[in-house]
C-alpha cells in the first residue's frame, strides 16, 4: 500500500518558469537547454498557465505560413501578446495533498506534471510522473 506521503515530501521546488511578460524565445529557450515539455506561465508569482513546446512548435509553424510583414519577430513578443498559446485551465495540485491523489489526477487527465500551488495560487512547485517514480522505486523496491 502507498504511504500517505505529502506532495512537498516529493515535488521539486524551484521550478523553471516564464513571466506573462517574457518572451516566446525565452519559454522556448528554457525547454530545450532544460530539456522539459511544458514551463508552468506566472503573473507576479501566482500561477496563471502552462506553455508547451507542442503549442509554441505548432504556433511557430503556423508563423512560417501566415508572413505578415508588418510583424515582429514573434519570438521576442511577450507571453501575454498571445493568451491562446498557454493553457489557463491547469490542473493543480497542494503541498499538503497526497501522492495517491497525484497519481490519480495524472492518470485521469493523461498528464506528465502538476504545479503545486499553495492557497493563495503561489507556486510553490511542481510534482512530476518522474518525481512519483522515484519515490516508489525509493520506498518499494529498493
Amino acid at each position: 500500500m502507498l504511504k500517505l506521503e505529502k506532495i512537498e515530501s516529493i515535488m521539486t521546488k524551484g521550478a523553471f518558469t516564464v513571466e506573462l511578460d517574457d518572451s516566446l524565445k525565452k519559454a522556448d529557450d528554457i525547454m530545450k537547454e532544460e530539456n522539459v515539455h511544458q514551463v508552468p506561465v506566472l503573473e507576479n508569482g501566482k500561477l496563471v498557465g502552462i506553455i508547451t513546446s507542442k503549442k509554441l512548435n505548432e504556433y511557430s509553424l503556423r508563423q512560417i505560413y501566415e508572413v505578415d510583414a508588418d510583424k515582429e519577430d514573434i519570438g521576442y513578443n511577450k507571453i501575454s501578446d498571445y493568451q491562446d498559446i498557454f493553457d489557463k485551465n491547469v490542473h493543480i495540485i497542494y503541498p499538503e495533498d497526497s501522492i495517491a491523489k497525484a497519481i490519480e489526477i495524472l492518470a485521469k487527465k493523461h498528464i506528465e506534471f502538476l504545479p503545486v500551488v499553495d492557497w493563495d495560487n503561489n507556486l510553490v512547485g511542481i510534482v512530476t510522473v518522474f518525481d512519483i517514480l522515484f519515490y516508489i522505486k525509493k520506498e518499494f523496491l529498493s
